[in-house]
This record gives C-alpha cells, sequence and structure tokens, in this order.
C-alpha cells in the first residue's frame, strides 16, 4: 500500500494506526505506520516491520548471495511479509516463494499492505505450519521459520522431528534461518535447549544474536 510523501515523512516523529482487527489465532492485530515503514503488531510482539525487521534484515546481509542458488523460498509465519518485501527490494532476489500462515486475516494483510506491490511469484497458503510439513513433498533452497503465537514459538515447532522436516524440504546445498526471541532468562534458556538440537541435526550452523532476537543458520557455507 502507498502513502503520501507527507504522511510518511510525518509517520517519522508519529506514528499512524491504518488499521485495528482481529482472527481465531490473534484477538488483537494492528497495523501502523511507523518510519515510512508498515508495522504489524500483537498485544505483545511485533510480527513485521518492513526492512527494520531487524533479525532477518542483518542475516541476510551476512549471506553471498552471488554464490548461492535461490529459486525456490519457503516461508513459514508471513506477518506482512517482510522477509519477502526484504529478499526482492534490498537484496536483488526474486525467487518463488511459498508461504505458510495459519491465520487468514494475516494473509489479507500481507496481500493488501505488501504482497501487492512486490514482483515475485508469491503463494500463500492459509494453513498450519506442522500440517504442512508432514505432507511437504517439495525442495526449497531457503527455508525462513518465522512462527510465533504472539511472542512465542508452539512447542511442536521446536521438537526434533520438526527440524527434520524441515531437513528433508531444503535441497542439497539449502539453507534454514531460524528465527527465536532471545530476551528473557527463560528465553536464553530455551535458547541454550534448543541449540543442541539445532546442532545435531544441522552441523554447518552459525547463529546471530541482533537486538531482542536469534537467527540459527543451518549451512554456514551460504555466509561471507
Amino acid at each position: 500500500m502507498k502513502h503520501s510523501r507527507i504522511k510518511k515523512l510525518l509517520s517519522h516523529f508519529i506514528e499512524f494506526s491504518l488499521e485495528k482487527t482481529s482472527s481465531n489465532f490473534n484477538p488483537y492485530l494492528e497495523v501502523k505506520l511507523v518510519e515510512g515503514r508498515h508495522q504489524l503488531i500483537t498485544e505483545d510482539a511485533v510480527y513485521s516491520f518492513d526492512d527494520k525487521y531487524e533479525n532477518f534484515n542483518y542475516s541476510f546481509s551476512r549471506i553471498n548471495w552471488e554464490s548461492v542458488n535461490v529459486d525456490e523460498v519457503l516461508v513459514l509465519g508471513l506477518g506482512l511479509a517482510s522477509v519477502i518485501l526484504m529478499l526482492e527490494t534490498k537484496f536483488d532476489q526474486k525467487p518463488n516463494f511459498t508461504c505458510v500462515e495459519i491465520d487468514p486475516e494475516i494473509c489479507r494483510l500481507a496481500q493488501k499492505y505488501t504482497l501487492n506491490a512486490l514482483e515475485s511469484y508469491v503463494e500463500v497458503l492459509p494453513t498450519d505450519g506442522l500440517q504442512f510439513m508432514e505432507t511437504n513433498t517439495r525442495k526449497y533452497d531457503l527455508i525462513i521459520m518465522d512462527i510465533f503465537q504472539s511472542a512465542i514459538i508452539p512447542e511442536e515447532f521446536q521438537s526434533t522431528d520438526y527440524l527434520n522436516l524441515i531437513q528433508n524440504a531444503l535441497t542439497d546445498n539449502g539453507c534454514l534461518l531460524y528465527n527465536r526471541m532471545d530476551i528473557s532468562l527463560e528465553d536464553k534458556a530455551q535458547n541454550k535447549i534448543f541449540r543442541q538440537k539445532f546442532n545435531s541435526i544441522f552441523n554447518k550452523s552459525e547463529e546471530y544474536i541482533v537486538r531482542d532476537n536469534i537467527v540459527l543458520v543451518s549451512n554456514k557455507d551460504w555466509l561471507k
């Protein structure tokens, strides 16, 4: 969605609420215009913030895009499609995107505020991420795992079985970026446990701590 220059300029000083809504999965959703960018928030988490979704912005900047082949990308957890926006507009990547998002209302918001303005082919599937992975037969060069229920990743998306499903869905030299919160002592304790699972499956892993998040990268061959 486009906004006037004046409104975008003013949004660096005043936050504009563009839409408030809800769904069976998220009792509160709000889209704001902040610093000239669309931001999707719940009651206690930021789901998207265009190119200021810094955890993925930084992680993408560490990838050596010239040395990897990216034709098919799977996005698990859509938000306002910040990761797709960044890949297309900042990193000159226009692969085929498959996006899995259980909340139809978030799918609608992503289409309205972001996807309509992009050139990439994007297939949005309003379905459960675990059910999708259990039936998926396709291979992806890049998988982005960004599924949250507010600020929490449901347990089923942290299991060894789920990580194995993702590994099986990657091409031979494919890469997974897995986003996690890293704020509280509980977050850090859970990340320590999860890191062990992750590294046992992906033996070329790397990680980046970006503000309140940690992004685990399954294949450091992709990095600069």
